[in-house]
């Protein structure tokens, strides 16, 4: 037996028509001794049925047959589209060529002759079959390309679409965009963006490095560029000024990333002008440090020079000088002539301080007519006594302000490091305690700190004796100021207030004894008291079936860094059994000025449980847009000091504008505090903000009351009227 090719096991399968059981017997055993796979019938119609049921892969048909003869049946083979493929081989005795032409002119493509030569039958068998067999590896082939083809123009059409969709972005893009190649660094193509914002032509930018362009000469750090971006594949600069066409300079951002595209490299530099960006953070810096509505400096800016000068006393053997300023009268000229002018003699106050002070002196407004003076390098207290006296009499001259001529003084008490105090909060106590002492003599005069005056330190002494007793004894207590959402009207959280109801002096003020507990390391164990006792209270309001909201409880530094505050968050929850998505920690300046990793690997933690993280009153330290974009913060919140001044000073309301725009751009949620008027309210509403808090709403309220609120959709319109029928007050403290 002849070896077998591997197209001849493609194909093996043999379809036998003969009337003749004794033709058919000796065909079948001789194809299957050689490995064929055969099948039989005994007439055309049979022949017809099997055919279209078993496709086989070569017929051989016998002429004359009863019924149908062998040229019909091949015709009706042919003419079907199931069979019509199928290699037909005649077996016939016929010799006549007129019988062979109508056996070829019906579909047949070889005829055997009968009888038999089983040699030569088997080599016509195979050389149909491989011949089929080529064919149908043909036609697959063919289906293969066409299909290839297919995917090809598919692929193709998605290409063409993707580089359409690429130039749309490119074209339209804000941002400015120049592609590099990647090996000679030369630009190869500009958007229209960046064309704008350098001032210079495509035609003038294509070709060239970036070195070379004008705009970026003086850019240092884009002579490595290429290589940077080769190396790292990706690269930011933020701190990029470029110069424009007109000759005006532009600080801007640079992204650029590494791509492969038609087997080359191409660099794709992404240009941001951030100028305006530069501008609202610098604002909001200078806010942070400063007093919005005289300029002076502020708190934050005050407790870092007063320690300053401190520490320069302290190693020159030199003395520093307190002066606590209140003015006298103001109350009665704000609510007479109203805040307008009160802001406005405020301002002419501050700039009287200036003239009155060295360049190495500090003048700082830290209340609403309070400043505080610090005089560095004095020898002792006649030279405080001369500041003061200077100041009193610059402030005895009439204020011009509105037509009207203000007359007011000031009341000054004096402290002196090392005497009084040996930092900056026992000097500020002393010249506190020195001012009310000048005030309850006669006003307009100023005194000197003395062991005299020491009343307020002995409260001070018993406050510190029984805050330690205070929780245990159960005289602290939560209130809840609510939080109200501007677009719905609905009340969305609450924020955790503690106070202290002393059995002796009465309500404590928390400015008062909060910094106690601080201070004598206590935060700890009443921070973890506010928490369990704020997150059962949200559990119970949610037991009856009041709307739930977010609860939000402050952290202090001592409760973040010592112990471990993510597992007493945990066990709040765990044991209140209220959800983590129901309380907010509140994190304060003091607590961020750790800016570690440790610090944000805490803040991850405490997101991982699922509780949200803000920022209390943003904008009053020292670097609180880095918080902002380091740390995992759900929102912000305005400090109440700006919403003060928000109507009445332009500074004011620039910043509030800018943290709102900072909060929508990274995608943080914020919350006014402090919101008190119906014109603050009109403001907070035409920018935009989401939720506010203060005494427009609602003053903090113990639980009960709250529970009366939750729920209610509150008008603003209703608030409005209720603000402008409600008599004047003090507000009270956060």
């Amino acid at each position: 037996m002849s070896k077998i090719s591997v197209v001849d096991l493609l194909s093996r399968t043999v379809l036998i028509v003969d009337d003749n059981p004794v033709n058919l017997a000796v065909v079948v055993d001789h194809l299957e001794d050689h490995g064929f796979e055969v099948t039989v019938a005994q007439g055309g119609e049979e022949a017809l049925k099997r055919a279209a049921f078993g496709q086989p892969d070569l017929i051989l048909l016998d002429v004359m047959m009863p019924g149908i003869d062998g040229f019909e049946t091949c015709r009706r083979l042919k003419a079907d589209p199931a069979t019509r493929d199928i290699p037909v081989i005649f077996m016939t005795a016929l010799s006549d060529i007129d019988d062979k032409v109508a056996g070829f002119e019906a579909g047949g493509i070889d005829y055997v002759s009968k009888p038999f030569q089983i040699e030569e039958l088997l080599a016509r068998v195979r050389t149909h079959l491989a011949l089929r067999a080529a064919q149908l590896r043909v036609v697959a082939q063919n289906q293969e390309l066409r299909e290839e083809i297919v995917a090809r123009r598919g692929a193709e059409t998605a290409l063409r679409f993707s580089e359409l969709r690429y130039r749309r972005l490119f074209e339209t893009a804000t941002d400015g965009i120049l592609l590099l190649d990647s090996e000679t660094g030369q630009v190869t193509d500009a958007n229209p963006a960046i064309t704008a914002m350098l001032g210079h032509g495509h035609a003038a930018l294509i070709g060239h490095r970036l070195p070379e362009l004008a705009p970026f000469r003086k850019v240092s750090t884009c002579k490595a560029l290429v290589a940077e971006i080769k190396l790292l594949e990706h690269i930011r600069y933020d701190d990029w000024v470029i110069e424009r066409g007109d000759g005006s300079s532009i600080e801007v951002e640079m992204i650029g990333t590494l791509y492969q595209a038609g087997g080359k490299g191409i660099i794709q530099c992404n240009i941001r002008d951030i100028t305006d960006r530069r501008e609202a953070e610098a604002r909001i810096r200078y806010m942070a440090l400063h007093d919005a509505l005289t300029g002076l400096p502020n708190r934050i800016m005050l407790a870092d020079r007063l320690a300053m000068a401190i520490a320069q006393a302290r190693r020159c053997g030199k003395q520093v000088a307190v002066l606590m300023l209140d003015l006298d009268h103001f109350k009665h000229i704000n609510d007479s002539l109203g805040h307008h002018v009160g802001d406005q003699l405020l301002e002419a106050v501050a700039v009287r301080l200036r003239q009155c002070l060295r360049e190495t002196d500090t003048a700082a407004r830290v209340g609403g007519d309070e400043f505080v003076i610090t005089l560095s390098d004095v020898t002792g207290g006649e030279d405080a006594s001369v500041v003061a006296r200077k100041i009193q009499a610059a402030l005895v001259e009439p204020f011009p302000i509105d037509q009207h001529r203000l007359h007011i003084g000031g009341s000054i008490g004096v402290s002196l490091f090392p005497a009084d105090g040996e930092d900056a909060g026992a000097l500020l106590r002393a010249a506190d305690t020195a001012m009310y002492d000048a005030k309850e003599n006669g006003r307009g005069g100023h005194r000197f700190f003395t062991p005299a005056l020491n009343e307020a330190a002995q409260r001070r002494h018993i406050l510190v004796n029984d805050v330690h007793q205070a929780c245990a004894r159960g005289e602290f207590t939560l209130h809840y100021q609510p939080q109200l959402a501007l677009a719905s009207g609905q009340i969305t959280a609450v924020e955790a207030l503690i106070r202290w109801n002393h059995p002796v002096h009465g309500q404590i003020s928390p400015t008062l004894f909060v910094p106690l507990l601080e201070e004598l390391g206590l935060m700890v164990d009443v921070g973890e008291w506010v928490l369990m006792s704020a997150c059962r209270q949200n559990a119970a309001w949610q037991a009856k079936g009041l709307p739930p909201v977010r609860m939000a409880v402050n952290l202090s530094a001592q409760q973040f860094y010592r112990g471990d505050i993510v597992e007493t968050i945990r066990r709040a929850l765990d044991e209140a059994g209220l959800e983590a998505k129901w309380l907010e920690l509140e994190l304060t300046e003091s607590l961020t000025l750790d800016d570690t990793e440790t610090t944000i690997q805490t803040m991850r933690r405490l997101k991982a449980l699922g509780v949200s993280l803000s920022l209390d009153d943003f904008g009053t330290g020292w670097s609180s847009l880095a918080y902002v974009r380091r740390f995992p913060l759900d929102r912000i919140k305005i400090d109440r000091s700006f919403m003060r001044d928000v109507i009445t000073h332009p500074n004011a309301a620039a910043v509030v504008q800018s943290i709102l725009h900072l909060a929508q751009s990274l995608d943080l949620g914020c919350i006014a505090e402090g919101v008190e008027t119906t014109a603050q309210l009109d403001y907070l509403e035409r920018q935009h903000c989401e939720e506010i808090q203060g005494f427009l709403l609602s003053e903090p309220l113990p639980a009960d009351a709250v529970a009366d609120m939750l729920g209610t959709r509150h008008s603003l319109g209703a608030l409005r009227d209720i603000m402008a029928t409600a008599p004047r007050s003090v507000r009270a403290v956060k």
